[in-house]
């Protein structure tokens, strides 16, 4: 998901479109790795304007990004669509500004491209929820046998004397003990 600077250039004020598809396996999110159930489709445009070597880019971007439920570690799908107004300035000092909903990144004048991918990547996890839950008032786990407390009305599990799961695996060693 690159943009060939040269292409760029020589279409010097006229928009560029995009329009690519590319698969994502997964991408990390505090220290999870979500899978990314769709494509991830982009579309929009790019213009250079030479007198400051600037590079507008405008695109629309939509994937499907499964998580899990903090509680009851059911898988949500999260559709994201989203459109971002980005603005590349050549060799400037800092590498991130904004100014209202213009992102300002930087870029080598040397280079031959510039990859859209981190970029994208970055903009999908801002719609990503850092706590996300399947619903409202989800029940979560049992802390004692593990059973999904939604899927369960009346549950209840076998405890022993201290409160704790009885295993039915484990019957048989507790007798000897």
């Amino acid at each position: 998901m690159e943009l060939k600077l040269s292409e760029l250039k020589s279409k010097e004020g006229k928009f560029v479109s995009i329009d690519e598809r590319t698969s994502l396996d997964t991408i990390s999110f505090h220290k999870d790795e979500l899978e990314v159930a769709d494509q991830l489709i982009v579309t929009g445009g790019a213009t250079f304007t030479s007198e400051e070597g600037i590079i507008n880019v405008s695109i629309d971007f939509t994937t499907t990004v499964i998580e899990h439920c903090r509680r009851c570690l059911e898988p949500i799908e999260t559709r994201i669509d989203r459109h971002e107004e980005i603005e590349f300035r050549p060799d400037m000092e800092a590498e991130v500004e904004s100014e209202g909903d213009l992102s300002i990144y930087r870029y080598e004048s040397g280079s031959g491209t510039i990859d859209l991918l981190p970029y994208i990547i970055r903009f999908l996890k801002l719609d990503l929820e850092p706590y996300p839950l399947c619903k409202d008032d989800c029940e979560g786990l049992c802390p004692n046998c593990g059973a999904n407390l939604n899927e369960e009305e009346d549950h209840s599990c076998e405890t022993d004397e201290e409160g704790e799961a009885k295993d039915p695996r484990m019957e048989k060693l507790a007798e000897l003990l």
